[in-house]
């Protein structure tokens, strides 16, 4: 492939661990038993994803939206090294962008903490500083494809140019479109989708793959 230009990461189960981008909100708002039931639902097929999430954005209103940011380390469960892939990547002229199918006051707070260059997600409506507890834009996977497209037009970046990092089958569609793929801690439909693939607590196991 040409000289990496880009490279674009999934956020749950690819940065953060155990505690997802929807779940941090609704702990923050004290809603973690409520989110925990809407959970439930969703496993035992009574709810889709989409409702589910348009459930769980109920639990987001009235949080303050910069507690994410302020309060993201004392509740999330990041992968070891993440600035320091950044900035390796950044040192290499390399750009890093965030997107993901939670929310993107999520996406933010991470760019905000380890330095990303952008971020894309589901928009949770924020009004006066606070969150309304409605979604008016939802990014599902398809539009993971389109997020990056959308970066990589307005900086002259080419597919393969790009490097995709994810663990889920939401990460495919960019797989196949980046000229390379990194698989990280994913199950083995979604490692055989990717070029590389690589089990780790720490994401600077990446790297190797990259420069």
């Amino acid at each position: 492939m040409k000289n990496v230009k880009l490279v674009c990461f999934d956020l749950d189960d690819t940065l953060i661990r155990d505690t997802d981008s929807v779940m941090i909100p609704c702990i923050l708002n004290g809603k973690e038993k409520e989110q925990l039931t809407i959970i439930a639902r969703e496993e035992s097929g009574e709810l889709d994803y989409i409702s589910a999430d348009h459930l769980s954005a109920k639990l987001f209103r009235g949080l303050v939206e910069t507690d994410i940011t302020d309060f993201f380390l004392t509740v999330a469960k990041p992968l070891d090294n993440i600035g320091y892939v950044v900035d390796a990547l950044h040192g290499k002229g390399i750009s890093c962008i965030v997107i993901t199918v939670g929310p993107k006051q999520v996406a933010k707070a991470v760019c905000n903490i380890w330095g990303f260059d952008s971020y894309y997600g589901t928009e949770y409506e924020v009004v006066d500083g606070l969150f309304t507890g409605n979604i008016t834009l939802y990014n599902n996977v398809n539009d993971k494809v389109r997020c990056l497209i959308d970066y990589c037009e307005k900086h002259n970046i080419t597919p393969d140019e790009c490097i995709a990092v994810g663990d889920g089958i939401t990460d495919i569609p960019v797989f196949e479109y980046c000229g390379k793929s990194i698989a990280i801690n994913a199950p083995l439909d979604v490692k055989m989708r990717a070029t590389h693939s690589i089990d780790t607590d720490d994401l600077s196991g990446i790297l190797r793959f990259i420069l």
